[in-house]
């Protein structure tokens, strides 16, 4: 007896293209309409960040960062205008509005590698504003929101600061101990062991 086969023969490929014939161009044309519409949003979202980023290279102040946050509210370009912007703003002593801003920067990108420096620039702007104990909650925030982040020692040097200068030299301790087990290879690290930094601020 010929043995049998589980190919599918010619005549057979025929028969299933007849009866199905429909359902098989419907399916074909979904995929190129995907396709075609994957393409499209590929295309768009090059060209909107190339637009982006010269945008952004080409405008400086205020003014030329927030009209980059406008335009492209979602691109990375936005993302470095808004930390430019609140970074402006802190300059100017404006640190509420600064604050907000990186509110907005945090907002939209938490995930972006940046994110824990609008925390410290919030920190940093309620320290100047007074708001201790608000600086120091940013700055846990930071450090618990990116543990692993290039900034994270720096975030807890800063918080150390605040403690130490608040007279809570034991907290103080505690941060700078926790920088050198869990970041010795960083920066912080090497600042805090060569020059001592943390110390109580003169009123």
């Amino acid at each position: 007896m010929p043995a049998e086969t589980s190919s599918i023969t010619p005549p057979s490929l025929f028969m299933l293209w007849e009866q199905h014939r429909s359902k098989i161009m419907i399916a074909l044309l979904v995929a190129m309409g995907l396709f075609f519409i994957v393409g499209v949003l590929f295309f768009w979202k090059r060209s909107e960040r190339l637009a982006a980023e010269s945008l952004l290279s080409s405008v400086s102040g205020v003014e030329g960062w927030q009209k980059v946050v406008h335009r492209y509210p979602h691109s990375g370009a936005a993302a470095n205008a808004l930390l430019l912007l609140a970074g402006a703003q802190a300059h100017n002593h404006h640190f509420e509005e600064s604050s907000k801003t990186y509110d907005q920067f945090l907002k939209s990108f938490s995930h972006n590698p940046l994110a824990i420096s609008a925390y410290l620039g919030k920190a940093m702007n309620e320290d100047a504003m007074g708001h201790a104990d608000w600086a120091i909650q940013d700055l846990q925030k930071a450090v618990g929101t990116y543990p692993k982040s290039y900034a994270a020692p720096e975030a807890l040097l800063l918080e150390a600061r605040i403690m130490a200068r608040l007279g809570k030299k034991e907290e103080a301790k505690r941060l700078l101990q926790m920088i050198a087990t869990q970041y010795p290879d960083s920066l912080v690290n090497t600042i805090v062991l060569k020059q001592r930094v943390v110390s109580p601020s003169p009123q």
